[in-house]
């Protein structure tokens, strides 16, 4: 939690705890009263039904999202126009804002990656267009719009889903770190008097083209794989299913993957692993097709639609599954 105006800013919660360790529940209300905003820094954490949204969208889209809240007084602006290095989504939710935005001010990535600063002068921008957003109204923001938000006589409460999909630059280096492990031309120390001696400064580029492949398909390979991981944890609303609902499952039940979660397939020694969330559950070879289906599976299904699984197999697989949370029996009519 913190509080912001403009650009003073109370860096929370240290800044309103107690003795005892508990909030200045008073001094949060007194400085909202003043006009400052009350920021709540990843609610997806916290909040059930904004971290299913939370992961449909990581699971729609492959990107990590994080959602804050902004509670605002009336009559208040939170932020100075400012921009993002990531897109949102702002999901207004109750009372009503009026957004600024700045036409023809976008900042380009190249200044995104390089400027920490992320407010700009107001005196240095064109007139903006204003937006009027009322519960229930989304906007979207691509990264580097500049903008700005305030209040009119209600006070205000939205959510930024904040997306954020990795980026080339970063799959060039990550894929560059996992090379570096089976390569070690990448560990190589730099010659001697490389910055005073022209030759062998000019020489550094013939050592870069020839060491330098961030493009290696297995070194890719293994930054999706850690990409996908991460993904897969992220996935925390998984519940744990109840054994009761395991009695009298037969070919004809009908079963639905919990949503949202995303999942993956994984070979391990002698067989395969479903992976969600912070769970596995592992399987011989004979399963792939099986959990393959399971993964990739939106809608719900028979137990008997399970391919290249015997009847029994088909069973234990799907009891296992509910037990564990990915799967949701749903009545049989």
């Amino acid at each position: 939690m913190r509080l912001v105006r403009g650009n003073d800013q109370k860096i929370g919660p240290n800044s309103y705890r107690l003795i005892d360790g508990s909030l200045d529940l008073d001094g949060i209300r007194n400085d909202f009263a003043d006009g400052y905003t009350i920021v709540l820094d990843g609610v997806e954490r916290y909040v059930h039904a904004i971290a299913s949204l939370s992961h449909s969208i990581e699971a729609e889209l492959n990107f990590p999202v994080k959602v804050n809240a902004y509670i605002t007084p009336s009559v208040s602006q939170g932020l100075t126009p400012h921009y993002d290095t990531h897109d949102v989504l702002v999901l207004q939710v109750l009372g009503s804002k009026i957004w600024h935005l700045y036409d023809g001010v976008v900042i380009p990535p190249r200044q995104i990656l390089r400027n920490k600063d992320k407010a700009l002068a107001i005196d240095d921008l064109l007139p903006p267009t204003d937006l009027r957003l009322d519960a229930g109204d989304v906007l979207y923001l691509p990264r580097g719009r500049v903008h700005a938000a305030e209040t009119t006589s209600e006070p205000s409460i939205h959510l930024t889903v904040a997306i954020h999909p990795p980026t080339l630059f970063m799959l060039a280096i990550a894929s560059l770190h996992s090379q570096s492990f089976n390569d070690d031309r990448l560990s190589a120390q730099l010659p001697p008097r490389y910055l005073d001696d022209a030759d062998v400064s000019a020489a550094l580029g013939d050592l870069v083209r020839d060491s330098f492949q961030p493009g290696d398909r297995n070194a890719i390979a293994a930054v999706l794989d850690a990409f996908a991981d991460d993904l897969v944890r992220r996935g925390r609303c998984s519940p744990i299913g109840q054994i009761a609902h395991n009695t009298g499952i037969d070919g004809q039940s009908l079963v639905r993957k919990y949503q949202p979660l995303y999942s993956r397939v994984r070979a391990v020694d002698g067989g395969v692993s479903l992976q969600f969330a912070s769970s596995s559950v592992g399987a011989g070879l004979d399963h792939r097709a099986a959990m393959t289906f399971l993964s990739k599976s939106t809608e719900p299904f028979r137990v008997c639609e399970l391919p290249e699984l015997d009847a029994q197999q088909q069973i234990e697989l799907v009891r296992s599954l509910i037990v564990s949370g990915f799967l949701v029996r749903l009545p049989d009519d």
